[in-house]
């Protein structure tokens, strides 16, 4: 997500909406304004953000000042406790999404193998093609190293240590004119 955001594009993506202040009633300091972050960075990348620093600052200002928790607090939100478990399955509920289980994460590798290995070679649009299928899905993306190694997997060195072609694990060989 990036960083510098302009006042106008600040208040068009971060400004909680009423079904969004509902949500927030039964929570307090640090977890009312963590679940509100998390919910609408949650509602623009369709993904949870791995820590605290993948927050703009500018966002964590002004969404504190929607929920009257100073910003400070932001540093106090408990990322591997309890709460951020619930905020995070709430989220999730409230957008139509689900968990990525180890079958989906089974049923992405088969995708890639049957539908991207042959046509694309960059990794990063790999995973970018990963991440936009779990959104089609309402799926929560895997984390960023569990793609990685969805997508490694197929081009990694085989037993031996060679390098194995691109292609190798496809299940279709790639067509004419597609180079390594």
């Amino acid at each position: 997500m990036r960083q510098e955001w302009e006042p106008e594009d600040l208040i068009e993506v971060w400004t909680l909406l009423e079904e969004d202040q509902e949500r927030l009633r039964n929570k307090s300091g640090a977890n009312r304004l963590g679940f509100a972050l998390l919910l609408k960075f949650f509602e623009v990348e369709a993904l949870f953000p791995e820590d605290a620093g993948e927050i703009p600052a500018p966002a964590v200002s002004y969404v504190a000042q929607q929920v009257k928790v100073p910003a400070e607090e932001w540093a106090a939100y408990d990322w591997s406790g309890r709460a951020i478990k619930r905020h995070r399955m709430e989220i999730r509920g409230a957008f139509g999404f689900r968990e990525c289980a180890e079958e989906d994460q089974a049923q992405l590798a088969e995708w890639l193998a049957v539908e991207l290995c042959g046509v694309e070679l960059n990794r990063d649009r790999l995973a970018e093609a990963v991440v936009a299928r779990c959104r089609k899905d309402r799926l929560e993306p895997p984390t960023p190293g569990r793609i990685a190694r969805l997508v490694v997997r197929r081009s990694a060195p085989s037993r031996s240590g060679s390098a194995r072609p691109p292609w190798a694990g496809c299940r279709r060989r790639p067509g004419p004119g597609w180079t390594t």
